[in-house]
């Protein structure tokens, strides 16, 4: 199965309905006339929602901005934005509440999706296929494709799969993966040792996970809080976090903040003042945010800023 989906809508994004339980979204195609599916519709919300599926995406934004969310990352999404996803990753994107799409400005999303197992019945044995295949290991973190341009040429592609059907739509169907797999500008979205939690059970991570996404931005989040939400006492679930993920929880904690800080500061060109951003983070102190920033991203949050301006000067 191959959909192509058109992605609409504009919803608000609040402190309390941040993430919610990934929900396992079926996308099996039923026709027995096409190896190859793709559908084109248009969704209301569709992708607001924290979900996951078997099924690989990629995704190119092409008129819309907002939040997105992708495994233990959170960062901006916007105009030529390409993500290629890997099966069982959760992701959610909110569209920006005051970011307004004209009626004729026409698709806000190509939003294309393949079962693991169509693709890898046909590279596994096929020596030419080699970077396809480390594509799609890659793809199991979540890849964000930086090159702007680049990206707006693979979303031609992506609008010959829709536009062609039978042979012609297999062809172009694997130059985007050719497109992609050459392409040297990206980097990885999630955490390795967040995939390797995927292969655990869901239950107990994926508990400790969801309830670290609706309260990292409590200041008063605690060991003693996240343990008890699955159950275990304090020395256990640090000996279990540490185990599944090679970090410690706060570790993990100060990463998501930190990610969730640096949305704010890429969007808002540090209009908002800096310590309001690092309340909405969940830092009461001014201080430990500058801390946990410098620690993580090597740089402290002015320069970031004006990294993101293009003017590097302090």
């Amino acid at each position: 199965m191959l959909l192509l989906y058109l992605l609409l809508d504009s919803i608000s994004l609040t402190k309390t309905e941040i993430i919610v339980k990934p929900i396992l979204i079926n996308k099996k195609n039923t026709s027995l006339q096409e190896s190859l599916l793709i559908d084109i519709k248009m969704y209301r919300q569709i992708y607001s929602l924290w979900h996951y599926h078997q099924e690989l995406e990629i995704l190119y934004i092409t008129n819309h901005k907002g939040t997105a969310f992708v495994g233990d990352r959170v960062f901006s999404f916007n105009k030529s934005t390409l993500i290629f996803l890997g099966s069982n990753l959760p992701h959610m994107f909110k569209p920006d509440k005051s970011y307004r799409i004209a009626p004729n400005d026409g698709m806000e999303a190509f939003l294309l999706h393949f079962p693991i197992n169509f693709i890898t019945s046909i590279i596994q044995n096929t020596p030419e296929f080699n970077i396809v295949k480390k594509l799609l290991k890659k793809a199991e973190r979540g890849i964000f494709f930086e090159n702007k341009k680049k990206n707006r040429e693979i979303a031609m592609v992506m609008q010959n799969i829709s536009e062609n059907k039978n042979y012609d739509r297999i062809l172009h169907f694997f130059k985007l993966l050719k497109l992609l797999a050459e392409d040297n500008e990206h980097h990885l979205i999630a955490s390795e040792g967040y995939t390797n939690s995927l292969t655990l059970p869901i239950s107990r991570f994926d508990k400790i996970y969801e309830y670290t996404m609706l309260n990292f931005n409590d200041p008063e989040i605690s060991l003693e809080s996240v343990a008890n939400s699955v159950f275990m006492n304090k020395a256990a679930f640090c000996r279990y976090f540490k185990k599944v993920t090679q970090k410690t929880f706060f570790q993990f904690l100060n990463e998501i903040r930190i990610s969730y800080a640096c949305k704010f500061l890429h969007e808002n060109n540090i209009e908002q003042n800096i310590s309001d951003i690092a309340f909405l983070s969940g830092y009461n102190t001014i201080s430990n945010f500058n801390k946990q920033f410098k620690k993580i991203m090597n740089i402290s949050p002015t320069e970031y800023v004006n990294i993101r301006k293009g003017n590097p000067k302090i």
